[in-house]
């Protein structure tokens, strides 16, 4: 008898596990340069927002639960968090030129990938009139969403100092 219950167990487990979802089917792979090429367009998007003062253009490219951690250690959360924040610098500046340099994209499954770049930009301060640059370098997580869209989950930035150059002796 008892082996009996152990068929029967066995045969109840079998079926169940017919009934079960099928296996998901191996990823695709991916296509490094594909991915890089759709990267570096939304870095260019987010330069035209940078350049257009637009921030909620900016904050669009981000995911609903995106984080941008600025280089001071703060961090913006979700995309009317990361509007506010880029508003915030945005309302200080007029800037002529922006420019991001994407030098490695690293995909990290079909959905997600990791960004490593630099940036650039040059403006004139509202307050003083004067000019302003910065230049720094970033690394982002992105996410590929439901329609095949890529959108920044996790942005973390440095600013770069300038570089001194050393002044060279008459020989």
């Amino acid at each position: 008898m008892p082996s009996q219950r152990r068929l029967r167990s066995l045969v109840f487990l079998l079926a169940l596990g017919a009934c079960a979802a099928p296996a998901k089917a191996p990823d695709k792979s991916v296509d490094p340069a594909a991915l890089k090429d759709a990267i570096q367009a939304r870095e260019k998007e987010w330069s035209a927002g940078f350049l257009a003062g637009n921030s909620a253009a900016i904050a669009a490219l981000y995911a609903e639960n995106g984080v941008s951690v600025q280089p001071a250690g703060d961090s913006w959360t979700g995309r009317a968090a990361i509007a506010k924040g880029e508003q915030a610098q945005l309302d200080t500046l007029n800037v002529s030129a922006r420019e991001d340099i994407t030098e490695e994209v690293i995909p990290t499954g079909n959905d997600h990938a990791v960004e490593v770049g630099h940036y650039s930009y040059q403006a004139t301060s509202k307050a003083t009139k004067k000019p302003v640059s910065a230049s720094g370098r970033y690394m982002e997580l992105w996410q590929k969403d439901s329609a095949g869209v890529w959108h920044i989950l996790r942005d973390i930035g440095a600013d770069a100092p300038a570089k001194v150059v050393a002044p060279t002796k008459k020989a």
